[in-house]
């Protein structure tokens, strides 16, 4: 079905047509042939499934004119004979306006985007704020509010939540998290102690910081823990801003920055009847963006990193994941309590 719009025009001063395309707000240059995929009219954009409803090739398609500026979109004219609009807004993005429009900062920290993430090095407010959990689900509003604080720093709590041992399944609903994928300790890990343990996890011994199943191709982007029964002495854990070390390393030493995003490092477990194994960057990037750290030194396979690499690279990079362990574990750089 068409859509109506009725949009106030602003300036056409915001839109310039010039050789290559079109100049909006005089930074943002539009090629012509994609602002013909971008065109959000009702004849090109889906009103309910807000997708393109066509799939032709624009490649030698030129914008011939600029007809009007809108709150969130451009009119134009195309020397295929088409009449429509490209947005300039997100709200302009989901073209037809019935999809509730994320704000600029959420829809950025859903990328993982850096320059609105909060390294936080050392310990603060915001990384040791606690949220209360009948709060957080209250409503969608403030739902998106925690998860927002936990995608801006990397590290959320959560105070009073039910506390049987499977409750987390609805936790998790509520936080409307959903789907969660199984794995190989099952869909929940429930982790306690053992006097023979099948992993390091489960003894009563200090854990160093990582991160879990490295080995996997993609692994967990949000980890969740929760905690049922902590009554003995002991049992703290701590929380590190891998991404300020990572940072740190970028910023004062470019080679083992290098070595870090590049080298390749070989997991490998055998848990009960299962072989994982995987190799990849102890540092990901998405762009020029930190993304990713995978890192879980008890599981490494040195021997196999033998193979793969010169001594002269092993050593290089041994040098740079010491130094990355080094920041990691500065008690300075730690959020350290007691779960429960």
């Amino acid at each position: 079905a068409g859509i109506t719009r009725h949009l106030s025009s602003v300036s056409s001063d915001r839109a310039a047509l010039e050789e290559r395309g079109v100049v909006i707000d005089g930074t943002q240059l539009v090629l012509h042939n994609e602002s013909r995929y971008l065109c959000r009219c009702a004849e090109c954009f889906g009103a309910s499934s807000n997708q393109p409803l066509h799939t032709n090739d624009y490649s030698d398609v030129k914008i011939s004119e600029v007809k009007e500026v809108q709150d969130h979109f451009i009119s134009l004219h195309w020397d295929d004979g088409h009449t429509g609009i490209i947005p300039t807004s997100q709200t302009g993005a989901y073209g037809n306006g019935y999809k509730p429009t994320p704000s600029s900062r959420n829809y950025d920290l859903s990328l993982r985007k850096n320059s609105v993430q909060t390294f936080w090095g050392s310990p603060n407010s915001g990384v040791t704020k606690r949220f209360q959990y009948g709060d957080v689900v209250s409503s969608s509003e403030k739902t998106k509010e925690f998860l927002a604080h936990f995608m801006e720093y990397g590290l959320g709590f959560l105070s009073n939540t039910p506390h049987q041992p499977d409750d987390l399944l609805q936790i998790l609903k509520d936080l409307k998290v959903t789907p969660y994928w199984d794995n190989m300790f099952g869909i929940l890990s429930k982790v306690s102690f053992q006097s023979d343990p099948t992993n390091q996890a489960f003894n009563n011994q200090r854990l160093s910081a990582h991160t879990d199943l490295p080995y996997y191709t993609q692994t967990p982007s949000v980890y969740f823990f929760h905690c049922v029964a902590n009554e003995l002495d002991g049992g703290e854990s701590f929380w590190s801003d891998t991404f300020s070390a990572v940072q740190h390393i970028r910023e004062t030493d470019p080679e083992m920055f290098a070595l870090l995003t590049s080298v390749k490092i070989p997991f490998r477990q055998y848990p009960k009847e299962w072989h994982m194994a995987g190799s990849y960057p102890t540092v990901e990037l998405m762009g020029d963006d930190i993304y990713r750290v995978r890192d879980c030194c008890f599981v490494i396979d040195t021997f196999q990193f033998v193979q793969d690499y010169s001594p002269e690279i092993r050593a290089r990079w041994w040098r740079a994941y010491r130094y990355l362990r080094q920041l990691m574990e500065d008690p300075n750089r730690t959020r350290t309590g007691k779960a429960g």
